[in-house]
């Protein structure tokens, strides 16, 4: 019966299938009481949501043998969300007021709530009691319904729930009316989405298939109040951004960094959203699995941290994003490869643009390394049946300082149909020009030597070359009907 509120809350809205004031504090400081019955004796802590799962821990408190606790302090609490974990339980409640009580039961944290002191708290109870009640009347006569089999009872408890969501529905809308600047009204519209109208009619009459995804991205955000920083410590923001980002941006780096440029720009006037924001985009896909998202950490990089847009960032964070973006930006898809001038077994000194091939594999590794080990026997076999098949080369290049141990490993394995290199006069930084940091490293490159896919192992090159022939093809056909 104890649950999470917000849960809750969102549980009731998907129930009755609805879509749907900053408080300042009078003076400096906190204090927030909280008795709960049944608890007694235990440290309990208050903290508040802030981004994916994540719990900021704010204060401390041990309670009584009767379930008070005291938290107090001269600092004022940042709004939003908190949260007081407790033993096998957590209570939600909302901070905007500084100086208030809150008093509850073990045996249900949500009907048994007393408020003083908080419009804000009362306001949410309000509806969180009313919620629970009906939410839980409808889940007792959906059981009822699931074993009932005469049609006439059937119809009966349907009539019994739709006047319950209708109940709930009317008892909604007025309480929003009544509350409509609270903050609990905003997180109920911050968990709702924007019900999408009907499409319009296209010429030939049909209904335009793409309105709805165009709409729904286009309002997305419209039920979310940009100007309140409280919304930012609660469970909403950071999975309102995660759906938006990962279903409704295309993935590619241009659409993510066009739509992010966007978001972001509706938030600048609110200081924790933009920051969260531009750290949320960054964060997200410079760890990104997909291939060539380092180009939105080059754009974040670049457009907010470098131009000083990101207030919050020391000299030493700048510093290393700085590095990252010098690196990363010359070696995104789609740039020219950086030349080299590596020496191969014979003391010859062979560029990568000398390879003359339709598709260049420049392959970085170490004879030490074993995934390496690994790996280059199968990318060797790969080559020796596709070489003619995919017009490829490689261009092996050992990231070693010292030549005995390369060529002894490539000579045992007789990778000599190959071109293999390394740098003999050591003057390279691989790390640097190519962002070899650990091997072995994979870019595939054009006849060009644009580079058309990076960090991918032998295993993904049939379906990559499968996918460019494509291309090709559909550009020659383009091409003929021009």
């Amino acid at each position: 019966m104890n649950r999470f509120i917000i849960t809750t809350l969102l549980s009731c809205i998907s129930i009755f299938g609805f879509y749907s004031g900053s408080a300042a504090a009078t003076e400096e400081g906190h204090q927030i009481k909280i008795r709960v019955k049944g608890l007694h004796d235990v440290k309990c802590l208050i903290g508040y949501h802030y981004g994916k799962n994540q719990f900021i821990k704010q204060d401390s408190a041990v309670a009584d043998a009767n379930g008070n606790l005291l938290f107090k302090g001269k600092n004022t609490l940042p709004g939003g969300v908190y949260v007081l974990s407790m033993p096998h339980q957590i209570l939600e409640f909302l901070v905007s007021e500084q100086n208030f009580s809150l008093e509850t039961d073990t045996a249900n944290l949500i009907t048994h709530m007393k408020v003083k002191g908080s419009q804000e708290n009362a306001v949410f109870y309000e509806y969180q009691k009313k919620a629970f009640d009906d939410g839980t009347m409808v889940d007792s006569l959906r059981k009822l319904y699931k074993k009932t089999t005469a049609e006439a009872d059937q119809k009966a408890l349907k009539e019994k729930m739709n006047a319950i969501n209708k109940d709930m529905a009317d008892f909604r809308t007025k309480w929003m009316d009544a509350n409509a600047k609270s903050f609990a009204v905003k997180l109920i519209k911050a968990a709702s989405e924007p019900e999408i109208p009907e499409a319009p009619k296209l010429a030939n009459g049909r209904s335009d298939s793409t309105f709805p995804y165009r709409w729904f991205k286009a309002h997305y955000f419209d039920n979310f109040d940009m100007t309140d920083e409280r919304l930012v410590r609660t469970p909403f923001f950071d999975s309102k951004l995660e759906y938006f980002f990962k279903n409704l941006v295309p993935q590619m780096p241009d659409s993510i960094n066009a739509d992010a440029d966007k978001v972001i720009k509706l938030m600048e006037n609110n200081k924790e959203m933009y920051k969260y924001t531009i750290w949320y985009v960054l964060n997200t896909y410079e760890n990104s699995p997909m291939m060539g998202m380092d180009a939105v950490l080059v754009h974040i990089g670049d457009t907010y941290y470098l131009s000083g847009k990101a207030y919050w960032a020391d000299s030493n964070t700048i510093r290393q994003i700085r590095r990252r973006c010098n690196i990363l930006r010359n070696i995104l898809i789609g740039k020219t490869a950086p030349d080299l001038y590596l020496t191969d077994s014979n003391g010859k000194v062979r560029t990568l643009y000398s390879v003359k091939s339709k598709y260049t594999i420049l392959w970085f590794w170490d004879s030490d390394c074993g995934h390496c080990q690994h790996e280059t026997p199968l990318l060797h076999d790969y080559y020796v049946k596709n070489k003619t098949k995919r017009q490829i080369e490689v261009y092996a290049a050992t990231i070693e300082r010292k030549p005995g141990p390369w060529k002894k490993y490539f000579r045992e394995h007789k990778w000599g149909d190959w071109i293999n290199v390394w740098d003999s006069f050591t003057v390279t930084d691989f790390n640097k020009m190519y962002d070899v940091y650990s091997t072995p490293v994979m870019y595939i490159l054009d006849a060009n030597k644009k580079i058309v896919a990076k960090r991918i192992l032998s295993d993904q090159l049939d379906e990559l070359f499968d996918k460019l022939d494509k291309i090709e093809e559909e550009k020659a056909k383009a091409k003929l009907k021009k």
